[in-house]
């Protein structure tokens, strides 16, 4: 009964699922990610709530969604009783739940109390974000509600402008793409308590950067471990890939398993709000631009592409993320998605979680969604980039979204990637 009723209610979750026994944070209270038959506290208090099921119950079981185990759902269980007597006589008055604001850990968070999300030498360290007050205090760290000037910036060059070459006959809604048709797109590989396991996707933003989320590269608990970077690739089964086109085939060079030189997330983001949601990795040695395989995608740079509105226009993600049948593609696929007005997004989820005005949201078409494993990899839509003509260019990274991906009416939240481009050209050099 209780595997068919958290099916139902978890609507929201991160992209990314952790494995059954991971850490996770129930609330502000560390937890373990089990079903939720193995939480006898949760499972009490779903039956003390009574038939039907009040709606703070279904809020609180979205939130504590971490995943599932084959076709199990899973939930952040506490070691600790959930709610007390008081507790539940508040929320049976309809109080709001004190779960229902928290997003789900995306990362199965290590058992270290949150960090502070504006001091990044806080990292694992002990303060609590509930004696800082407020997680949203717009005066504790600085966000650009309107695109940054960026003109002058002193590592503006850095930024190729042979960028984001797009297919002439490209065909739109859900396809596997071709081979070297988006050559800037990259595979984390992480070790993991079962191997090997290829999860996160990126893009090369220049020869010795790749730009992702920051739940793919912090939080990430103590079974699981970023090993590398794969460039180069298209279909995971393969090396080298090779397509036939016109009875001719032509093959990619092998791909690349690039060392890490280094790792930076954004110091704002935390798992409990979801927020600032994009991370740099530098690589060890540089991307090889010259190959078919291998070239960056554009970034925002110029004022126009900058302050350009993005609703009502149709956007592309691309990633070896989860398909229709549950399991991650080998091969690099592409969908189109509408892109939606956050305020639209906002009220679609109710409020709970917050969509920020450095996100924006895209999706909501039954069966066309990003998924399970696209984390960190790009929402494109074209631009006239300097010099070049009309090119892809990266307006945004995959953040989270619903678990049942390409479910009609719910959008994927994206970090929008203007809103951080002074960030971005901050933090990167030659």
């Amino acid at each position: 009964m209780f595997k068919c009723l958290l099916c139902v209610v978890i609507a929201f979750l991160p992209v990314d699922c952790w494995y059954s026994g991971e850490s996770c944070f129930a609330g502000d209270r560390a937890g373990s990610c089990k079903p939720l038959s193995n939480c006898p506290s949760l499972v009490r208090e779903i039956k003390n709530a009574g038939n039907p099921m009040p709606n703070y119950i279904r809020k609180k079981l979205q939130n504590l969604g971490c995943g599932f185990d084959n076709d199990e759902p899973l939930i952040c269980c506490s070691s600790y009783s959930n709610v007390d007597e008081s507790e539940q006589q508040d929320q049976s008055n309809n109080n709001p739940d004190p779960w229902s604001s928290k997003p789900v850990d995306q990362t199965g968070a290590n058992g270290n109390k949150n960090p502070n999300p504006i001091n990044s030498h806080n990292v694992g360290g002990e303060e609590d974000n509930n004696k800082r007050g407020n997680d949203d205090n717009e005066s504790s760290i600085q966000y650009h509600r309107t695109a940054p000037n960026i003109q002058y910036h002193r590592n503006l060059d850095l930024l190729p402008n042979d960028c984001g070459p797009i297919e002439g006959e490209r065909v739109f809604g859900g396809n596997r793409t071709r081979l070297f048709e988006m050559p800037w797109m990259v595979l984390l590989s992480y070790d993991s308590a079962r191997g090997i396991r290829l999860s996160c996707g990126g893009t090369l933003i220049t020869q010795w950067y790749v730009l992702t989320a920051a739940h793919c590269v912090s939080f990430l608990g103590s079974k699981l471990k970023l090993r590398e970077v794969i460039l180069g690739e298209y279909d995971t089964r393969k090396d080298p890939d090779c397509e036939r086109n016109e009875g001719e085939q032509f093959c990619a060079p092998n791909v690349r398993n690039v060392r890490i030189d280094s790792v930076l997330p954004h110091p704002g983001y935390t798992p409990k709000t979801l927020r600032d949601d994009i991370g740099l990795i530098r690589l060890a040695e540089p991307a090889d631009f010259s190959s078919d395989s291998m070239k960056p995608i554009c970034l925002p740079k110029t004022p126009e592409i900058l302050s350009q509105k993005l609703e009502g226009l149709r956007g592309v993600v691309a990633g070896w993320g989860a398909t229709e049948d549950g399991l991650q593609s080998p091969v690099l696929l592409s969908v189109d998605l509408p892109i939606i007005s956050n305020t639209e997004c906002q009220n679609i989820y109710n409020g709970s979680p917050e969509i920020y005005d450095t996100q924006l949201c895209a999706g909501g078409v039954p069966d066309k969604d990003s998924c399970g494993g696209d984390s960190g990899g790009p929402l494109l839509y074209p631009g006239k980039n300097k010099g070049v003509g009309v090119r892809y260019i990266q307006r945004g990274i995959v953040s989270y979204g619903s678990k049942r991906c390409g479910i009609g009416g719910y959008p994927g939240v994206y970090t929008r990637v203007v809103n951080y481009m002074d960030w971005i050209l901050d933090n990167i050099s030659d």
